[in-house]
């Protein structure tokens, strides 16, 4: 299938078609239904490319507009929502969650901001009582109408450990978040996701992942070497701020080349999204976790400098979908890397996929310097 590439900004011939190649080899190494992908620098999109089938069956292409589920890419999107209320004012970090919801109980009630974006509050995660798909809450097939009719999957439940004494990974813990900011924002979250993020970043293919037809939503797929089955079918709805979105890698670049200017968060703002929040007892948390980012210094191979560079990311695998989106501030460049199937081939695909399109466009913006500078 042809690749269909970005024609509002591009990097020289040569290191487009060294994009698309990078594409290409990546989807049929791994056998994807498709991959798409966007990488920008110095302010925007610069390049974007879709390889493969939106939709098999019907042989349907995938374009830079298709839409896929971006699982726990999510939360990094949340992460930068949650402190947009942070710079208007609109939510304090550490006050309790019985500041902006009544009738939380009590064990919840307490739990900051703070500790929920970066999974210190002790809300668990998904349970896994049974083989069977049907009996995992991760794929719940059953509707809710609001985040706060999907809290009753766990709000009476104990919590894992004391608030801010120890870490645990939770997409439950996100969901109440989002209900802390409908009362923080008197707007519910998909009202508040739209007019807070995605139209103020211009993602205009972002939205909530809802049963039922969609325009430009892929196909949804399980690809294990090219062989392709359907996903089972999931309701996200009670997970729309940990893993409940749809969007595009275009939509995701250009969200991360505003994050990385100076007018969409304060200086501030930014500093708190992407400071890993530490223990109780002043240990790093185990995943380097800030505000639905985490934090890494990755070895000096990943792009070929001299020395380690701090990278953003955040990654996510659900039914039928994987994503990967990083931020390399020092190169000013962000990436992100989707795909319609939900395997862990396909999770580690997109991940790798995204380092090579950094890797390569780093290359390129280091050759094209004048002799003599860094």
């Amino acid at each position: 299938m042809a690749l269909t590439v970005d024609q509002l900004a591009s990097p020289d011939a040569a290191v487009a078609l060294d994009f698309r190649a990078i594409l290409q080899d990546s989807r049929e190494k791994v056998g994807l239904p498709s991959l798409s992908a966007a990488i920008g620098f110095n302010g925007i999109v610069q390049w974007a490319g879709a390889n493969g089938y939106s939709d098999i069956e019907q042989r349907i292409p995938a374009t830079l507009r298709s839409r896929y589920r971006i699982g726990s890419v999510s939360k990094a999107l949340t992460g930068v929502l949650l402190v947009r209320l942070v710079d208007a004012g609109q939510v304090e970090m550490d006050a309790p969650l019985s500041n902006y919801v009544q009738q939380m109980p009590s064990h919840l009630a307490p739990l900051t901001a703070r500790q929920l974006a970066s999974h210190r509050g002790g809300v668990r995660h998904y349970s896994m009582p049974s083989w069977w798909l049907g009996w995992w809450e991760m794929y719940s097939t059953q509707a809710f109408a609001s985040v706060e009719e999907g809290l009753s999957l766990f709000r009476d439940d104990k919590l894992r450990f004391v608030p801010g004494e120890d870490f645990k990974y939770s997409t439950f813990g996100y969901s109440l978040l989002s209900r802390l900011m409908e009362g923080a924002s008197g707007e519910d979250f998909p009202q508040l996701l739209k007019d807070q993020l995605f139209l103020p970043a211009g993602m205009r293919d972002s939205d909530i992942d809802r049963v039922g037809e969609m325009p430009q939503r892929v196909s949804f797929y399980s690809a294990d070497a090219g062989l392709f089955t359907p996903a089972h079918p999931t309701d996200t709805s009670y997970k729309i701020a940990g893993g409940g979105l749809v969007s595009t890698p275009v939509d995701l670049v250009q969200l991360s080349m505003k994050l990385l200017g100076s007018e969409f968060l304060s200086a501030a703002g930014k500093q708190l999204l992407w400071t890993p929040v530490p223990l109780a007892n002043g240990l790093p948390n185990p995943q380097n976790y800030a505000i639905g980012w985490r934090i890494d210094t990755a070895a000096t191979h990943h792009f070929g400098t001299e020395r380690p560079t701090r990278i953003f990311h955040h990654g996510g695998v659900q039914s039928g979908g994987a994503a990967f989106l990083m931020l390399v501030p020092e190169h000013d460049i962000a990436v992100a890397v989707v795909t319609n199937s939900g395997t862990g081939a396909a999770r580690v695909a997109v991940q790798e996929t995204a380092f090579e399109l950094v890797r390569r466009a780093v290359a390129s913006r280091r050759d094209a310097r004048p002799p003599g500078t860094r």
